[in-house]
């Protein structure tokens, strides 16, 4: 190609001293191009720039070579031209073109298919053979090894001549044997450990007892590379401002089995916070620019808090419509006193509007659905951190696959003072058809079939119907709900469920209740929700056990009977995503008035806080706390059904449900003395978790939690205050059957009766 180049560079040198001497007075008559046996002659001439009438340029003869070779059609170009009198010329092309790849062909491949590696590149047999593509097509294959743990493997080429104008194209592999990570080790590194720093390398693991099923030990350059600038964030994050590293030296064993890699550091000194200040163009003054910074003067320097604080800067000049606002931070670093002084200086730009807003992608869902998300209208001014909010808040909708709701903004060519905004997501389904089975310790085996849409007709409203019952077939339950956020188009939701529910009670009865309820809500501000529920509900209690009992006759007159009530609940969901939250927060308050009629006249009211936030990583700490009450009223006495009973999946993992809590001793109808719970009419509950993708493709998780609550009967003073707890550790994966929950808990400081552990499979998310 450089011949062809050095050549090319002397024939134009020629044609421009002998032909163009006077191009301002010749012009191109004719052109004619030969040497094609494959391209159309209109592919070639399309390419070209000058064109018969135009008055013949060397540079545009330079610029059509150029970009003639740029297709890659061609390995030889010469340029000739023939004077046709009337100060005109005819302009010959004579073009050799590259051959084709008729055959393709992979030696040495031992280890990867010759399939999976034509997968792989972009050549295909009878492509136009380009050297430089065959030398992409080589990068991909050494990355697809690479991928699989084939580090050492080699790629080269051979190109042998079949006849005219074709070539068998041979891609010569060495494929060696899989290589592991054996050692990590770093030298000079002073404030933090080698383990420390080996855990902030993501991606580069040393290999392991269980590297074949989880990948831990394979070496990439890519994503060695990244964990490189992995740590090189970490040490700035802790204030090591002159941190540095030499490149590292990857050593390979004399079996060529093993990887040692070593990398040498200069960690520096952790440096503090200096001063702070403001320059440029300044719309505030300096002390409201600086009470929305969080890296103060003192601070340990972290570059998180350092990009936040630009964050936040800039979305505040964002949001008064400089939409191109530049913020630049000017470090000068004090050796002497190890502190960093920041200066921020402000480019504001241009006041910008917002254009057209198009949304793509949506086959299902309907615009509508998508833009009353939307907190910016079309023509009005710029505002950064409503457009931050509205993407948030098409995110949380579910609707969409993670990560692939893209907000792009896009200036127009003849205004540049707008910027039309496009919305591209990707659907992911939303309609599910479950049907499984689980153990829990409070119904044991069961079986569960749910059908339900969340984004029904592409309307946004969710419909779904479930059916569980237990092996016995002594529970069984059905729901149908529905729901609408926006009902009639309004800023008010409605929605409904009823539902059958038979239920044994051990030494008790079985309970059936039939009812159902119908809701209102309204925003009463950002991210809260007030709503209001009507209740209905009939209990019926069949094959009693022991009916003379008078502990049974007190709880059967509480039980039995119609119940009609109202619930008022003000919700506050920060969620960054309402099914696998890794980020957010959510409030709510409930209160349920029950005797609007009716036999049953109580009030029940539950407080519950969950907050989500991401530490290191994908590791999501999850935290939930509930506290509830339940008062009689009327001279009634509270339902047993109603009362608060601890245990299982959804409370205190490591016990069986509903064994914590209030209880009392009965005998049953032979007689016998047995451990009754009766529930109680005060809970508290907290559960922390962190959970992290065990198997991220897969959607499999794994999660370890403690527990602590307890139900009491009253408000629980000195010695009656005491809380249960436990630990223990999960496996939750959400398969397309929907989300599974594997998990196992052991209680902390146990009493006489306690487990010591219990296992929980469910089927349905965590809170």
């Amino acid at each position: 190609m450089i011949s062809n180049f050095f050549k090319l560079f002397l024939l134009v040198s020629f044609f421009a001293v002998t032909s163009l001497a006077n191009e301002n007075l010749t012009k191109v008559g004719q052109i004619e191009i030969k040497g094609l046996k494959r391209i159309e002659k209109d592919a070639v001439l399309a390419k070209l720039v000058l064109k018969v009438g135009q008055n013949l340029s060397q540079e545009q003869v330079r610029n059509d070579i150029q970009n003639l070779f740029q297709t890659g059609w061609f390995q030889d170009i010469e340029v000739y031209t023939d004077d046709l009198g009337n100060q005109q010329v005819r302009v010959l092309y004579e073009l050799k073109e590259h051959p084709v790849i008729s055959k393709l062909e992979f030696d040495g491949n031992e280890r990867v298919t010759a399939e999976d590696l034509k997968e792989v590149i972009k050549l295909k047999e009878w492509a136009i053979l380009d050297v430089n593509k065959v030398k992409d097509d080589i990068a991909h294959i050494q990355k697809h090894y690479e991928e699989k743990g084939y580090y050492l493997t080699k790629v080269d080429f051979e190109i042998k001549p079949i006849k005219e104008g074709e070539v068998e194209l041979v891609y010569k592999i060495n494929d060696y044997d899989r290589v592991q990570i054996k050692k990590i080790i770093f030298l000079n590194n002073k404030h933090f450990s080698d383990e420390q720093l080996k855990s902030v390398l993501a991606e580069t693991k040393e290999g392991g007892a269980f590297s074949f099923m989880t990948g831990s030990g394979n070496f990439k350059d890519s994503s060695f590379k990244m964990d490189l600038q992995r740590m090189t964030y970490w040490y700035l994050e802790h204030g090591f401002v002159k941190f540095r590293y030499e490149n590292p030296v990857i050593a390979v064993s004399d079996d060529k089995k093993w990887l040692y890699i070593t990398v040498y550091i200069d960690e520096g000194e952790p440096y503090n916070m200096g001063q702070l200040d403001f320059g440029g163009e300044l719309l505030f003054t300096k002390e409201e620019l600086d009470k929305d910074l969080v890296l103060r003067p003192g601070d340990v320097f972290g570059i998180s808090k350092r990009n936040l604080d630009i964050q936040r800067l800039t979305e505040k000049y964002q949001d008064l419509g400089y939409a191109f606002t530049n913020v630049i931070p000017k470090m000068n670093i004090h050796d002497d006193t190890k502190t960093v002084d920041i200066q921020y200086d402000f480019e504001k730009g241009n006041l910008i509007h917002f254009g057209e807003i198009v949304i793509l992608g949506n086959a299902k869902t309907y615009d509508k659905v998508i833009r009353r998300e939307l907190k910016i209208i079309e023509g009005e001014l710029y505002n950064g951190t409503r457009l931050r909010e509205s993407r948030e808040n098409v995110e949380r909708l579910g609707f969409f696959a993670p990560g692939e709701v893209i907000f792009n903004t896009v200036s127009p060519k003849d205004k540049p003072d707008i910027l039309n905004l496009e919305i591209t997501i990707k659907e992911r389904s939303t309609g599910t058809i479950t049907l499984g089975a689980g153990y829990s310790s409070g119904q044991g085996f069961f079986f569960t079939t749910q059908i339900s849409e969340i984004n029904l007709l592409g309307r946004g409203q969710t419909l779904s119907l479930a059916l569980n019952l237990t092996k016995d077939h002594r529970y069984k339950s059905i729901n149908l709900g529905f729901t609408d956020p926006y009902a009639f188009d309004t800023k008010w939701s409605m929605g409904f469920d009823t539902y059958y529910i038979s239920q044994p009670i051990p030494n008790k009865w079985t309970t059936r209740r039939l009812g159902f309820d119908v809701r209102l809500g309204y925003p009463i501000r950002e991210f809260v929700n007030a709503y209001i529920t009507y209740k209905n509900e009939g209990t019926k209690l069949e094959d009693i056990v022991n009916e003379s009992d008078p502990a049974i006759q007190e709880d059967l007159n509480a039980d039995r009977g119609m119940l009609s009530s109202v619930v008022f609940s003000i919700v506050r969901d920060k969620r960054n995503n309402r099914f696998e939250t890794s980020a957010g927060n959510y409030q709510s308050v409930t209160a349920e008035i029950v005797g609007l009629g009716g036999d049953k006249k109580f009030l029940k009211w539950i407080i519950n806080n969950r907050y989500y936030t991401k530490l290191i990583g994908d590791l999501v700490f999850r935290n939930n706390l509930e506290y509830g009450q339940i008062h009689a009223l009327g001279g009634k006495i509270t339902p047993p059904s109603e009362r608060f009973l601890m245990g299982g999946a959804n409370t205190l993992k490591g016990y069986p449900f509903p064994t914590v809590g209030p209880a009392r001793i009965r005998k049953d109808a032979n007689g016998n003395s047995f451990v009754e719970p009766i529930g109680g009419r005060i809970e508290m509950l907290a559960v922390f978790e962190l959970e992290y993708p065990l198997v991220r493709e897969a959607g499999i998780k794994l999660v370890t939690f403690f527990d602590a609550g307890n139900a009491f009967e009253t408000f629980p003073v000195g010695h009656e205050f005491k809380i249960k707890t436990d630990a223990g550790l999960g496996i939750r994966w959400f398969s397309p059957i929907g989300p599974l929950r594997f998990e196992w808990g052991f209680p902390i400081m146990r009493d006489p009766g306690d487990p010591d552990m219990n296992f929980e499979f469910m089927i349905g998310t965590p809170f």
